[in-house]
């Protein structure tokens, strides 16, 4: 058994990857991605569409959110928008998923305009008109997340921003939906804990 052990160990040790190989091969990969992104992203009308993602959703919901409650629903955003964007990142880097158009090649995960503007803020609203309802707001975090996943997801594919590889949308409704309810329930957790003290 002793042998077997250090027979594993020593393959593993002669076969291994070493720091500067693998940071020689990112910086490949990222002076690839930069010139793409250069040559075939930036200034095109699709990268103009993401500024406009980035930009006007925020004003959008500064000007409708209640100031009353402002750091209620902000806190619901923390939490699901925290959430989105790990998955993100993670569904983009198992290559689920991938984002061909790219705000900046320096953005990680690489489609935050529609994290921010299409997914976060529009619950962030459905979570403000509901914030005391919590069958009303499965309704329509339920209407929203269908939104999402059949119509805004498959537009941004047609649009050739998003491109789907082992991945279906039913998935993306399922996960916006739960995670909104999970974080639904979160934040009047806090609520609830901060009316304590």
């Amino acid at each position: 058994m002793r042998i077997f052990v250090l027979d594993i160990l020593n393959f593993y040790l002669l076969n291994s990857i070493s720091l500067d190989e693998v940071l020689k091969e990112e910086k490949k990969y990222y002076h690839a991605l930069h010139t793409f992104w250069k040559e075939s992203n930036y200034l095109t009308p699709r990268w103009w569409l993401l500024v406009i993602l980035s930009v006007l959703p925020p004003i959008i919901w500064w000007k409708f959110v209640d100031k009353k409650n402002i750091t209620e629903t902000t806190l619901f955003g923390l939490f699901f928008g925290v959430a989105a964007i790990i998955l993100d990142s993670i569904g983009s880097n198992a290559m689920f998923w991938i984002y061909p158009v790219r705000l900046t090649p320096y953005l990680n995960p690489q489609f935050y305009p529609y994290d921010v503007g299409i997914v976060i803020i529009p619950f962030m609203l459905v979570y403000q008109h509901c914030r005391n309802e919590f069958k009303k707001f499965i309704l329509y975090a339920g209407c929203l997340s269908t939104f999402l996943a059949f119509l805004a997801e498959p537009f941004m594919e047609y649009l050739q921003i998003y491109k789907e590889f082992a991945w279906k949308n039913i998935y993306s409704f399922f996960i916006y939906w739960i995670l909104s309810n999970i974080c639904w329930l979160v934040s009047k957790g806090f609520k609830k804990l901060e009316q304590k003290q």
